[in-house]
């Protein structure tokens, strides 16, 4: 199955988890989800500028992302995107989090439907020195909007970054997981129909 076909499966209010490695093209998975959804509804939750190296590969293969993407950063010094939002991850964590929260709820308010991409949130951990109580939080965080009809959330997490915990915690929560298990190749390792489970979905530009 293409991945692109897949993504017509996820219904709203889902949250669905893709786990990469460093030379995983998951670019391309990011691109087809804002090509099938509209890049006027993605809203993008960018940690500490993880979108600039997935942006600048669509760019050298010949695929753009409109400069008006929503987003909102977490840390990182590139202003490209029409920021809603900019908060400081080395800060006081429940500072972060609370206004964080506040502003994704706004925008969920404000749209009919919105489709959010979280761009690498391991690398948050981290910065609060591996803090369990915050890893807890950020976790809990990801699955507080499970089941919202106005939208659907899709988490980029880099597997060989995150920590174990952490990835569990959100294994567990999230709806849908898939894996990739080649440059271009993604597996169904958790779905609400379990017969997709094991499935092989494939990427690719158009």
């Amino acid at each position: 199955m293409n991945f692109d076909e897949y993504l017509s499966k996820v219904s709203p209010g889902e949250s669905v988890l893709i786990e990469h490695t460093s030379l995983s093209t998951y670019a391309l998975a990011f691109y087809a989800i804002g090509e099938r959804y509209g890049w006027n509804r993605v809203l993008l939750v960018d940690v500490i500028d993880s979108s600039l190296p997935v942006i600048r590969w669509l760019r050298l293969s010949g695929l753009s992302v409109p400069a008006d993407v929503m987003r909102i950063k977490a840390g990182g010094v590139s202003n490209w995107g029409r920021v809603l939002l900019e908060v400081d991850p080395h800060k006081d964590p429940g500072i972060f989090l609370s206004k964080f929260s506040r502003k994704i709820r706004e925008v969920y308010a404000q749209n009919e439907y919105t489709v959010t991409v979280i761009m690498n949130p391991e690398r948050l951990i981290p910065l609060q020195n591996g803090n369990r109580s915050f890893m807890l939080t950020l976790a809990n965080m990801a699955s507080a909007f499970i089941g919202n009809p106005n939208r659907v959330t899709f988490y980029f997490v880099n597997r060989d970054m995150a920590e174990d915990r952490y990835r569990a915690l959100l294994e567990e929560a999230f709806t849908r997981v898939l894996t990739f298990t080649g440059p271009e190749e993604l597996r169904i390792l958790k779905s609400p129909n379990t017969e997709e489970e094991g499935t092989v979905l494939k990427l690719g530009k158009r």
